[in-house]
């Protein structure tokens, strides 16, 4: 800048700085509110998605709550036929002609006569569903050495619920006992475990 005050070209380049700072002052204003609506439309996202997950996380805790209450029931044609497909026609044991010999595993052709069968081989057949889909190449080895091999021993032991059946034909066999609850009569029952009396009391 000339000394002896500023010249015209002075003043002119002056004015154009001025002009651009104005611009540039405009631009921030201008991004400033778009960064406020942006952010104003996050927030509003995040809350609606908030209230939408804990809607849902409220609706999976009332049908798992519905669930627990009404046990899911077992389908018995689906599974009489996966039965059929993974034990009886894949199985391959030594079974004693009669519920007298003593070797060999006991079975029962019509084990869904017998409700601890019904209900380990349809908890066997959910945890199959689980294992053939699983992506883990090591899921039905586990399978079978978890939960098919276990299943099977305790069917078919000489104490198991087919103890009294062979090949030729079913049996009706007793429950376990069990006592009356000491509390009969009262509809709470016990409130705590040391409540209960021993047999020896």
């Amino acid at each position: 800048m000339n000394p002896d005050g500023p010249t015209p070209v002075d003043v002119a380049e002056l004015l154009d700085r001025i002009a651009d700072l104005e611009k540039r002052l405009a631009a921030t204003g201008d991004r400033q509110d778009m960064f406020a609506q942006a952010l104003d439309a996050f927030e509003g996202a995040v809350h609606s998605a908030a209230a939408v997950d804990v809607a849902a996380l409220a609706a999976d805790d009332k049908d798992d709550t519905e669930q627990d209450r009404q046990p899911e029931k077992i389908d018995m044609a689906v599974l009489y036929d996966w039965v059929h497909t993974h034990v009886g026609k894949w199985a391959q044991r030594k079974i004693p002609r009669s519920a007298t010999g003593t070797s060999g595993m006991r079975w029962c052709p019509w084990w869904f006569q017998h409700p601890e069968a019904v209900s380990r081989f349809e908890a066997l057949r959910r945890a199959w569903t689980v294992c053939v889909r699983a992506k883990d190449p090591t899921a039905m080895a586990v399978y079978f050495r978890d939960f098919y091999d276990r299943t099977l021993d305790a069917l078919t032991s000489e104490t198991g619920p087919f103890h009294a059946c062979s090949p030729a034909g079913h049996r009706d066999t007793e429950f376990v006992p069990i006592a009356e609850p000491p509390w009969e009569g009262d509809p709470h029952g016990p409130t705590h475990t040391d409540d209960v009396p021993s047999r020896s009391a």
